[in-house]
């Protein structure tokens, strides 16, 4: 008799709970967890990241609960900007607009009128 197949989204959740916490691993599976439950407390981190030419592909991926990859995310976008500051791959910033002065020709008074100006 052959076996029945098994889903790849159980493999995988069942691989996931592997890196849970102990407690947190036996809670899950006291309640009996969906899959598509314990995939969702993951997120995958980019090894070497993404802006720097770091690929999608499975080497180059680690799965991290949520917290624990917002604070490495957070981390990373520094390290992003700095190379991004040493490197001058950031765009310049734009010259300051000239002010083109009062109009010399003409005077403003106190009451709102204006009138030529006297040389």
């Amino acid at each position: 008799m052959k076996r029945k197949h098994i889903p790849l989204k159980q493999r995988l959740a069942a691989a996931l709970s592997m890196l849970l916490p102990q407690p947190r691993r036996d809670f899950c599976r006291e309640l009996k967890f969906s899959a598509d439950f314990i995939c969702s407390l993951f997120e995958f981190d980019h090894n070497i990241l993404h802006t720097h030419g770091g690929s999608d592909d499975w080497w180059n991926l680690t799965p991290m609960l949520h917290d624990e990859h917002r604070e490495k995310s957070r981390r990373d976008t520094a390290i992003v900007a700095k190379v991004k500051r040493l490197s001058g791959k950031r765009k310049r910033p734009r010259k300051k607009l000239r002010s083109r002065g009062f109009d010399k020709t003409r005077t403003r008074h106190f009451d709102g009128t204006v009138t030529p100006r006297q040389r």
